[in-house]
């Protein structure tokens, strides 16, 4: 999609205002992938956020194509070229996106920022992040534990699911994993840390992707083990003021059998 295209030019008839300092096509569409079934992803960077949440992102059906808007304070962005758990998603989409609008040239100036963005400067944050989701998760791991015990399937499932979902998050910004698009998340931590791997296996077994791990009795300790190999992975960086933490709960884990 380019500044001339006609549909282009109809979004940006419904949605400039003042406040907006410029607009840029970022998913599918930027990267030319788009299906029958995309979405139009649309950002929409501006000075001020609308008063709604709702209006500060929304979907839209223009000429037969699902539109997303999202709105999003330019200031906010650049700020999260500072912050590992958003740069990965952030870089990516700034890098190749699309500009339509430009206003005052500081588009095209964050687009540049994020060519040039070193990840390395931030791996002490993405370090400290990392094992602060590993220790907060302890939590998640206990709650497994005790639905377990209790033959309960709703605690086991829901536990495991935000433990499953924060330890992939932990990995992925520990490692400075580029989320090129939200459809190849999963694909893209499995093949950094390795398909073959016991981590993946655990994964692939507490998400429910293999066809023997149906049952919560399988999915709950998988999600336990995945808690204690990212412990393990992460070992070296544990500060102390987590280590008692996380060493209590992976005791726990193994006194009830689940190693």
């Amino acid at each position: 999609m380019t500044l001339s295209d006609p549909f282009i030019q109809s979004i940006l008839e419904k949605i400039d205002s003042p406040e907006v300092i410029g607009v840029g096509i970022v998913g599918s569409y930027a990267r030319g992938q788009e299906s029958k079934f995309s979405d139009v992803d649309v950002d929409i960077f501006v000075g001020k956020l609308p008063e709604s949440e709702y209006d500060r992102y929304t979907l839209r059906y223009w000429d037969g194509r699902l539109v997303s808007l999202k709105y999003t304070l330019f200031d906010s962005e650049l700020e999260a070229l500072t912050n590992p758990r958003r740069a990965i998603w952030a870089v990516p989409g700034l890098q190749g996106m699309k500009i339509v609008l430009d206003k005052d040239g500081s588009l095209a100036e964050l687009q540049k920022m994020a060519q040039k963005f070193d990840f390395s400067l931030l791996q002490p944050a993405a370090d400290e992040f990392a094992t602060e989701e590993l220790m907060g998760n302890a939590e998640e791991a206990h709650k497994i534990l005790n639905g377990l015990a209790r033959g309960h399937e709703s605690t086991v499932l829901y536990a495991t699911w935000g433990l499953v979902k924060n330890m992939f998050e932990a990995v992925a910004v520990q490692r400075g994993i580029m989320i090129v698009s939200e459809n190849r998340y999963f694909d893209l931590i499995q093949d950094s840390v390795g398909r073959d791997t016991k981590w993946v296996g655990a994964f692939r077994t507490a998400w429910g992707l293999d066809y023997a791990s149906s049952q919560y009795q399988s999915r709950g300790p998988a999600a336990l083990k995945l808690y204690r190999l990212t412990a393990a992975m992460f070992d070296g960086l544990i500060p102390e003021k987590h280590r008692e933490v996380v060493k209590q709960t992976l005791k726990r884990i193994k006194e009830a059998g689940y190693e």
